[in-house]
């Protein structure tokens, strides 16, 4: 049962990782731009605006990460 329980987790742990990724990659891509761009050119405004989108759409998913991550280490204490 223990063990089932902690595969779950770990399935439901996969899951928000493959959903959290692609938006943590756009915002890592936006932030090196805003690290170099002319502070008033378009790409450092656009730059911007997407990594506004990222942080908005990461929000709930870094809620449901950590939910996940802490379900998955309490089972694991569990185990102990």
């Amino acid at each position: 049962m223990t063990q089932t329980l902690s595969e779950q987790s770990m399935t439901g742990f996969k899951r928000h990782l493959t959903e959290y990724r692609p938006q943590l990659e756009k915002a890592l891509q936006a932030i090196q731009v805003l690290e170099t761009a002319n502070l008033e050119s378009e790409e450092f405004v656009q730059a911007l605006a997407d990594l506004h989108v990222c942080a908005t759409v990461l929000e709930p998913y870094s809620e449901g990460m950590l939910e996940a991550i802490n379900q998955f280490t309490y089972e694991q204490s569990e185990n102990l």
